[in-house]
């Protein structure tokens, strides 16, 4: 398995992390704190860019839908693009009902972050 890798930049309202790689639990300690530290201090509308994605653990698939959570709370919310199908579908069995949100491209899902405040604080 491909190391997780990820880069940021921001589009448009939303802070877009491209990631590349098998997201395991070594790896999703360090893209998790990234993750806490962009809601809490840049934005909490963020884009998942997934389509490099070769694996995500069901432990991880876990933890993204309680960032989503945590994001939607403070007034934005977690999406991923280009996410496997199969991993897709993991996923919407670990949410149990509480379905993530899925698109196929990047302009789809920033389209949907355009009603979002610029700045949203908790």
């Amino acid at each position: 398995m491909q190391e997780l890798q990820f880069k940021m930049y921001r589009a448009s309202r939303a802070e877009v992390i491209e990631m590349t790689g098998a997201v395991d639990a070594l790896a999703f300690t360090e893209f998790a704190a990234t993750l806490m530290r962009t809601m809490e201090e840049v934005t909490p509308c963020i884009i998942l860019e997934c389509s490099r994605v070769s694996y995500i653990g069901s432990a991880q698939l876990k933890e993204l839908i309680g960032f989503a959570h945590m994001a939607q709370a403070r007034g934005g919310d977690l999406k991923c693009v280009g996410l496997p199908q199969t991993i897709q579908q993991v996923a919407n069995l670990i949410a149990m009902g509480d379905l993530m949100e899925f698109y196929d491209h990047l302009a789809e899902a920033l389209q949907t972050f355009q009603g979002s405040p610029e700045n949203v604080t908790t």
